[in-house]
């Protein structure tokens, strides 16, 4: 007999499957609206939604690299070639425009790539601040959003107005804290869904319509508060931080699930780093965007202190009572290789378990990394719990 708390609402059903598919619902969403690709990070995706197109997360794919091989060198991050493989891949068919964001070496020439590349789609290049300290970041950042707003303007012949972008803002306000809600519970319930069903859940807000989104996690919502009390089992699970920018190939959640790996905390831009800190709806739009921007935590090419690439992973870890630290680590990625020696200095310094997964997106053998994964848990963690 299936235990009442496995069964899954088909709510659930439908994000992990967009999550894991998305490129197999833009065929229906560009009958209804032109689509707009962005790449990671901090592209402000009000601003698209407001001129009334559908942005749409570019994150790579885990098939190999055929095409990009010849545009980037193989020592260029996964996630850039993987992106750009893709969208060569289709011939930038699934695609009308792209707003690319720059923030570290290799996204600055990958930009130039893509304009030449696609030079009959609509392109941008979205400038975030990288040293968000400076006096100047704030105005850096808003004048940028100002640009490109007329960008889109121009693009589409249309006025975004003030109302229209406050609408926006309150949209991806309210699913960002049906997330944050989602992800409440999960963390104290952790046997109520696994790892990856929670991300997958997050991941597929990137793909789809907001308002679907919202309405598919309301859905799984009303089943986790009634499911929640009824969960046993809840033995033998630690408390676990994730850290990096992605985590890819997603199979690293299954390893996760099956160590009993409790995700409590992260900084990733498909998780925490996108769903907390809402954007202000009164006032001038531009201004508040920056503001979310300046609040947003730590990430590696972008910071306003080199100290916080591990002071604020200490106090997540103290906040949130972890056990251990799992750092995602995409080979080749400029920025964590000059953070990661000083992450790991601190951590060994914090007596914080921790564990590196260098990674790429078209890793297949993974059993290695499953297998020091299990041996961290079974010589660290578990010691630690006895």
């Amino acid at each position: 007999m299936i235990e009442k708390q496995k069964i899954r609402p088909d709510a659930l059903k439908k994000l992990l499957e967009i999550a894991n598919d998305p490129y197999g619902c833009l065929a229906d969403l560009r009958k209804k609206k032109r689509i707009i690709g962005s790449t990671l990070a901090d592209v402000p995706e009000e601003l698209i939604h407001a001129a009334g197109l559908h942005p749409f997360l570019i994150l790579g794919t885990n098939d190999p690299i055929r095409h990009s091989t010849a545009m980037l060198p193989d020592n260029s991050c996964s996630l850039a070639r993987s992106n750009l493989e893709l969208v060569v891949g289709y011939q930038g068919a699934f695609f009308d425009g792209f707003v690319l964001s720059q923030v570290c070496d290799t996204t600055q020439h990958l930009c130039d790539i893509w304009k030449r590349k696609f030079p009959d789609h609509y392109f941008e290049n979205f400038l975030a601040p990288r040293q968000v300290a400076r006096p100047s970041a704030r105005d850096w950042y808003a004048q940028e959003c100002r640009r490109l707003r007329a960008a889109l303007e121009n693009y589409t012949g249309r006025k975004i107005s003030d109302e229209d972008l406050r609408q926006s803002f309150g949209l991806y306000n309210e699913n960002r804290s049906l997330l944050r809600r989602l992800y409440d519970i999960k963390r104290d319930v952790p046997a109520l869904m696994t790892n990856r069903e929670f991300f997958d859940a997050v991941k597929a807000t990137f793909f789809m319509d907001k308002q679907e989104h919202s309405r598919l996690i309301q859905e799984v919502l009303h089943w986790a508060d009634q499911e929640k009390h009824h969960v046993t089992e809840q033995d033998g699970y630690f408390k676990a931080i994730m850290v990096g920018i992605v985590v890819e190939p997603p199979h690293l959640y299954d390893m996760l699930d099956e160590v009993k790996g409790g995700i409590v905390g992260d900084n990733l831009c498909t998780a925490s780093r996108y769903i907390y800190h809402d954007v202000e709806v009164e006032g001038d739009p531009a201004e508040a965007l920056a503001d979310r921007h300046l609040r947003k935590p730590y990430f590696t090419p972008i910071n306003e202190d080199v100290r916080r690439i591990y002071t604020d992973l200490v106090s997540l870890y103290r906040e949130r009572k972890a056990e251990a630290i799992f750092y995602v680590h995409i080979k080749y990625c400029e920025s964590q290789d000059y953070d990661l020696p000083d992450i790991k200095a601190q951590m060994r310094a914090e007596g914080i378990p921790f564990l590196e997964l260098e990674t790429e997106y078209q890793t297949t053998h993974l059993a290695q990394m499953k297998t020091r994964l299990q041996a961290f848990c079974e010589s660290v963690i578990r010691k630690g719990l006895s």
